[in-house]
């Protein structure tokens, strides 16, 4: 019997209590929205002690945002600390790695079905059950370390209020990653140049990882073993004897699998010749205990010439908070070595993506955000872009596949529009847009900025406003 299940009979005084994204108003936007890039939303912020018992996050697909799952980033506080004891991209922290958009995964049925972690059959349900006690304070938050608007995500942290064991350790958990591996030399005794999963001062036990390779062309990247090196000793106190050994697998991977311990749910050939595989091994009936030190580590055993990137996650329990490890990098630094070989397709005629409009205009110094939800209307996937024009007219440069003559239509948000709005194309006359009343599901019609030609594949859009330019979806005609 599980220690879950053998417990779930024990009545205590414990208070049952839940955080979650509800819409207060008593609507249905059930939902956080339009986190910008550097913003936080926090999920819970409550005075101990007591213990969280479950996490649920799901998080809507973005078209053309195909980091999404590394740019959110989950962290967690426990007894007021200053620095997190948990900083993992969303994804990576439940099993969602690689820098991967959410539809790889539903295209794959992904699911992990794990004791500690599951996600279900829509890719982006995604569920922790790892206790979490607090003495003092628990604060749990979403961090946008992306470039781009997190514009959906709905959550529930279920927890507990009550006197917890003052035994009881507290939950931390690490991502890193190494984009590039070179293969180690077969006679490997100490270590030394190892991939470092976990390494911490105190008092505690290791309960497991996730890892996430990302290996090109070449054969195959298992032959490492895990040591792991427990109160600073010399040498490895414990040897393992393959990295598909350790993620209790043997002879290779062949076929995705599940199960309440360990996994490799994801094992997928790319046409290039390379792959992506995700593995997890947690220590729940067989923790790996620490007095004083820990250093949890894995041979990368191939080719020399070889490199192959690792991303990781570790999960731990410590008799204190401690610092997750060092802040993550930002956007681009923190994305896998292979992402540039994974982005979607670029948007083709006539749908234009405006919300990926978000990244150069922000690099050009102009305030801009997306968002998918206005009170209580959802814009669907395609969101919509909320430019701050400060009353100047500013330039929106779009690519097009080639030279010619087109036909510009572009709907702005009118429900939000502030004041006067002007769009034009290319040097043709401005058009003004009115701040009027339509349907929720249509948010009024498109408007007609007229014919231009695109000028080395590219066409301009010049808008003004006071105080924003609020633009939905732009529309592109061919004429010829």
């Amino acid at each position: 019997m599980s220690a879950a299940l053998d417990n779930l009979s024990v009545i205590t005084d414990g208070r049952s209590r839940r955080s979650s994204s509800w819409d207060r108003t008593g609507g249905n936007v059930d939902c956080l929205t339009d986190l910008a890039p550097g913003a936080t939303a926090v999920l819970l912020d409550t005075p101990g002690p007591g213990k969280v018992t479950h996490i649920w996050v799901t998080v809507m697909e973005y078209p053309g945002h195909d980091t999404l799952l590394r740019d959110a980033v989950i962290r967690m506080y426990w007894d007021n600390e200053k620095l997190p004891s948990v900083e993992a991209p969303l994804g990576d922290f439940f099993g969602l790695g690689h820098t991967l958009p959410p539809p790889f995964y539903m295209e794959r049925r992904f699911v992990i079905t794990s004791a500690a972690l599951t996600v279900g059959i829509n890719e982006r349900a995604m569920n922790c059950y790892w206790p979490m006690p607090f003495q003092r304070a628990a604060r749990i938050e979403v961090f946008n370390n992306g470039s781009r608007t997190l514009r959906i995500i709905y959550f529930h942290v279920d927890y507990e209020l009550g006197a917890q064991p003052e035994n009881c350790g507290y939950f931390h958990a690490r991502f890193r990653q190494e984009r590039e591996l070179h293969g180690q030399d077969l006679m490997n005794l100490d270590g030394k140049d190892n991939y470092v999963l976990l390494e911490t001062e105190g008092r505690g036990h290791y309960a497991g990882c996730f890892l996430y390779v990302d290996s090109g062309p070449g054969g195959w990247w298992g032959e490492g073993d895990d040591m792991i090196f427990i109160d600073h000793d010399p040498m490895p106190t414990i040897n393992g004897t393959g990295t598909e050994d350790y993620f209790n697998n043997a002879w290779c991977y062949h076929s995705p699998f599940s199960y309440p311990y360990f996994g490799c749910p994801l094992l997928h050939k790319r046409e290039d010749g390379g792959s992506y595989t995700t593995m997890y091994r947690f220590h729940i009936p067989d923790p790996v205990r620490f007095s004083t030190h820990i250093k949890v580590t894995m041979e990368h055993y191939w080719d020399a010439e070889r490199t192959v990137s690792f991303t990781s996650v570790a999960f731990w329990y410590q008799d204190r908070p401690v610092p997750s490890g060092p802040a993550l990098p930002h956007g681009k630094a923190n994305y896998s070595l292979l992402h540039g070989e994974k982005g979607q397709k670029p948007p083709t005629l006539p749908d234009v993506d405006v919300t990926a409009l978000e990244v150069p205009l922000r690099e050009q110094g102009i305030g801009v955000r997306t968002i998918c939800v206005i009170g209580q209307q959802h814009l669907h996937a395609s969101g919509a872009v909320i430019i701050d024009s400060q009353g100047k007219e500013i330039e929106v440069a779009l690519d097009v596949p080639d030279a010619g003559a087109y036909r510009v239509e572009v709907k702005p948000v009118y429900s939000v529009i502030e004041g006067p709005v002007s769009l034009r194309v290319g040097d043709g006359k401005p058009i003004e847009v009115a701040k009027e009343t339509y349907l929720r599901e249509t948010d009024g019609p498109y408007v007609n900025l007229g014919n231009v030609i695109a000028e080395g594949n590219r066409i301009t859009v010049r808008a003004s406003g006071t105080p924003i330019v609020p633009i939905h979806k732009i529309r592109l005609i061919r004429l010829d």
